[in-house]
């Protein structure tokens, strides 16, 4: 007879507790093993499409966290639809996963944006906070008029009406130097009031232009002390109230006067009407 095989007390006891245990499969196990390999082999295709953005996005949305509602302030010259475009806002958007900076980057590309703030307020609202562009003067090459800020960027067409007021400036380059115009104007006070227009000429030198038609030729060089000479003269002798169409300040050491054809029409009858006079009176002695 063999001997019968002998087993330690601790391995009879694991045996005891492991032959107690209920191995009855647990109630629709079947099926929720089934659902488990169908969800995984879903994401696992989403995520081999490069769509989870987009499912994140509808999951958000169902889930309501979806764009409901955006609200613009801070805006007089640029619309609500032309914000609203640069959202690029897809259907059912969702709130939580929409890309801030990029679309700040897109809001701010509009001609009279500076800056765009954009906040998510939760759970459906889009907030967008805009702070505009301030026009500074007019710019005009050729025929066409802008309306331009300080820094020389386009931000409008100058047909509206509450810019004509605005001082114009002329000429290629004049876009970038238009604070150079004012800044020398602003150094002759009353000149500076009567500015209209500042025309660059040949990208060296500026003429000015006062609202009673005078034009100012002014030096490439110094042209502060031409100006100051003006606004002396004027002072003084009210020369700018005179019947003058321009006052060529090129030359350092002269100035010239070109008077309107009227007043340039009485003059020459002034000084023939003299010279009958003297000639007359030259005759008689």
């Amino acid at each position: 007879m063999a001997a019968g095989l002998k087993l330690s007390p601790w391995l009879r006891r694991r045996i005891r507790a492991f032959s107690r245990i209920d191995w009855r499969v647990p109630r629709h196990a079947g099926l929720k093993g089934t659902a488990l390999l169908f969800a995984a082999t879903g994401l696992a295709g989403i995520i081999s499409a490069d769509r989870v953005g987009e499912t994140v996005t509808w999951l958000s949305s169902v889930s309501g966290l979806a764009i409901e509602s955006v609200r613009i302030t801070g805006q007089t010259e640029t619309s609500e639809i032309a914000v609203l475009n640069r959202l690029e806002l897809p259907p059912q958007a969702s709130l939580a996963t929409f890309d801030l900076a990029a679309a700040r980057e897109r809001v701010e590309t509009l001609p009279w944006v500076e800056t765009a703030t954009l906040r998510k307020i939760y759970p459906a609202t889009l907030k967008i906070t805009i702070d505009e562009r301030k026009p500074y003067v007019m710019w005009q090459r050729d025929q066409t008029v802008s309306v331009i800020d300080e820094s020389g960027r386009v931000i409008g067409d100058a047909s509206e009406v509450h810019y004509q007021d605005l001082i114009r400036v002329v000429g290629q380059g004049a876009d970038k130097r238009a604070g150079e115009a004012i800044a020398l104007a602003d150094t002759a006070s009353s000149i500076r009031s009567r500015l209209r227009a500042a025309v660059l000429i040949s990208e060296r030198r500026w003429n000015l232009m006062l609202d009673n038609g005078v034009t100012l030729m002014l030096p490439q060089d110094k042209p502060e002390a031409a100006l100051a000479l003006v606004a002396q003269l004027d002072a003084r002798d009210g020369l700018l109230s005179k019947d003058i169409v321009s006052i060529d300040l090129r030359l350092a050491d002269r100035m010239f006067v070109r008077m309107t054809p009227e007043a340039a029409a009485r003059r020459t009858v002034a000084i023939k009407e003299r010279e009958k006079l003297a000639k007359r009176k030259g005759a008689s002695t």
